[in-house]
């Protein structure tokens, strides 16, 4: 993972513009089930999700959206640009970096405090190496900062902080074997509650921090490819609640 961490810092500046430039995208609105309020926080795709369901165990009342991404029109911005593109496809949201560190998200275009972030994830391409990420953001901001709660392609994970155009490890990149390595699918939980930021992929807790920056913003999903090939992920049955 030493390549990763050198890749992130060396692609760090370009990964800014990129996001940056996509901060201006819209999208439709989609109605939460409950209390999650609308927002234009940015990131480098975004619209809001809706309309869609997932079986849960949690009461309705803690639902606060929820996408199965069958319906186009349900919020999430659809765009291609100079490093990847994100929109619908088959049923599912995607979003694909084209490589060399360049990372690409879609924001819902909501504004959110404490959630708690279910979705499933589909590595559907990558690098013969996986050497990539995929997963969850939350609290993001019209600066593009804010929380990354990531697995990568090869079997590891890690929780990030960007604060300007500086990525911070609050969690530093670590092997876990309950991860779904390669193109294959894994179920991704981040919660995002309080000071407390923590990460579950396929039911098994991966990681915990603790950090009092930013305490509301948008949520987004997200996929960076470290290596001149892209890395594509399929996201689907998208659950956001309170904790």
């Amino acid at each position: 993972m030493s390549k990763r961490i050198l890749a992130l810092a060396a692609a760090l500046l370009l990964s800014s513009v990129a996001c940056s430039t996509l901060l201006g995208s819209s999208g439709e609105q989609a109605t939460p089930v409950s209390s999650g309020s609308s927002g234009g926080d940015g990131g480098s795709a975004g619209g809001s999700a809706g309309g869609g369901s997932q079986a849960t165990n949690e009461p309705a009342s803690a639902v606060l959206m929820k996408d199965d991404f069958s319906d186009p029109s349900s919020g999430w911005e659809v765009g291609d640009y100079d490093t990847g593109s994100v929109g619908y496809r088959s049923g599912s949201y995607f979003v694909e970096s084209l490589g060399n560190g360049d990372t690409m998200w879609g924001i819902a275009s909501q504004d959110f405090s404490d959630v708690v972030v279910e979705v499933t994830a589909e590595q559907v391409s990558g690098p013969s190496n996986d050497n990539n990420d995929y997963g969850v953001m939350c609290r993001i901001q019209e600066s593009n900062e804010g929380y990354f709660l990531l697995i990568s392609g090869d079997g590891y994970y890690a929780i990030l902080k960007r604060t300007g155009d500086q990525f911070e490890n609050l969690v530093d990149w670590t092997p876990s074997d309950a991860i779904n390595t390669g193109d294959s699918s894994n179920q991704i939980q981040a919660a995002c509650d309080g000071n407390s930021l923590t990460l579950r992929v396929n039911g098994q807790l991966m990681a915990t921090a603790s950090d009092s920056e930013f305490s509301h913003g948008d949520i987004a999903l997200t996929a960076t490819s470290y290596e001149s090939d892209s890395t594509e992920v399929l996201f689907d049955d998208l659950v956001v609640r309170q904790p």
